[in-house]
């Protein structure tokens, strides 16, 4: 073979060196996550620990990175429940206060957790949260829950995490029936409500800008709290604004008089066979040919399913009858892409005045 002049392979590893820099440009500016393959659906198998979250190490997809603080601890508070309820354990986290003394009210986010509960697995974790009023009990709860709480702190939010499956009784609810789990949809807004009442009375709090924020199950207490054709307690502060990660919208949708009372933020993945996206799809339509104006932003994550913004393997799950393929189990999981760009979407979001 004639071996090629100097000037000839220069001029070929420009052209190579540009398409490797374009290519580049193309994954930072999320063109690669436009299209991101679903990932083959994996064997089935139990049920494992959900990993910590801290791969979506906070302020790595934010708009600037808060400066690095101190953790923030969480409080186990009790809520007056309603009448003839029982009271309602939460965890209260406080930013804690800079080198000077803060001068403005709190926003403050009450986050809902999903079926698997808030609560860690662990007897001694467990054990760490188990007297109102310690130093700390966050580490009583799931990592997942405990890293949003920090991020959420960092960014200038009181979070309280209200325990709905303790009063119960239970400490985790997937793969029951609302019924059978003597917590359905009605129960969860309650708590949600209580919750709402609770923080709009301590000091230092802005009762005008309060956020709903859940997962799964708590994402579908999330819209039905802001349900705006359900009737509206006296003394209860409203939501300013919501966000409800993969909520099952089935029911909403049938709902044929659902509308929104706050601006939501609905997140999903493209590939969720446990709370299809296509039925939020729909929910949005539905809602939007009722209310012209209302503010209901969906981002569809392609390729991701349910629990995407955690960190655990992909995995079936038996425990859970349900899904878009009955008797065939569902799928949950992390996923790296959808996780950074749905927290930087979040961070975005609450940061703006008009969501």
């Amino acid at each position: 073979m004639t071996a090629q002049p100097a000037s000839y392979r220069l001029h070929r590893l420009h052209r190579l060196a540009t398409r490797v820099a374009g290519a580049a440009g193309m994954l930072l500016a999320g063109t690669v996550f436009a299209h991101t393959p679903a990932p083959p659906t994996p064997a089935l198998v139990q049920p494992a620990t959900t990993a910590p979250l801290t791969a979506f190490a906070p302020g790595a997809a934010t708009r600037t990175a808060p400066a690095v603080r101190p953790a923030t601890p969480a409080l186990r508070v009790q809520l007056p429940g309603e009448p003839g309820a029982p009271a309602l354990n939460a965890y209260w986290f406080v930013p804690r206060e800079g080198s000077t003394p803060r001068t403005q009210a709190l926003p403050v986010v009450i986050a809902l957790h999903g079926c698997s509960g808030l609560m860690a697995s662990r007897p001694e974790a467990v054990r760490a949260g188990s007297n109102a009023g310690e130093s700390d009990a966050a580490p009583a709860l799931q990592p997942r829950y405990r890293d949003y709480a920090q991020w959420l702190a960092e960014r200038g939010y009181a979070v309280l995490m209200p325990d709905s499956l303790s009063a119960h009784g239970r400490l985790q609810g997937c793969g029951d029936s609302p019924e059978a789990r003597g917590l359905d949809e009605r129960l969860r807004r309650a708590d949600a409500l209580a919750a709402l009442r609770w923080v709009a009375r301590q000091p230092g709090i802005d009762a005008a800008r309060i956020v709903l924020l859940g997962w799964s199950n708590g994402a579908q207490a999330v819209l039905a709290t802001v349900d705006a054709s359900r009737p509206w307690p006296a003394s209860t502060p409203q939501v300013e604004r919501a966000v409800a990660f993969y909520p099952a919208c089935k029911r909403a949708v049938q709902q044929h008089n659902f509308r929104l009372r706050a601006p939501v933020l609905l997140m999903i993945g493209g590939a969720d066979d446990w709370t299809p996206a296509t039925r939020c799809a729909m929910l949005q339509n539905a809602v939007l040919a009722r209310q012209p104006g209302a503010r209901f932003r969906l981002e569809i994550y392609p390729g991701a399913y349910h629990g995407f913004d955690g960190t655990s393997e992909l995995q079936g799950r038996r425990d859970e009858p349900g899904g878009s393929r009955p008797g065939r189990g569902v799928t949950v999981g992390g996923d790296a892409v959808a996780r950074v760009a749905a927290m930087a979407q979040l961070d975005s979001w609450l940061a703006s005045p008009d969501p």
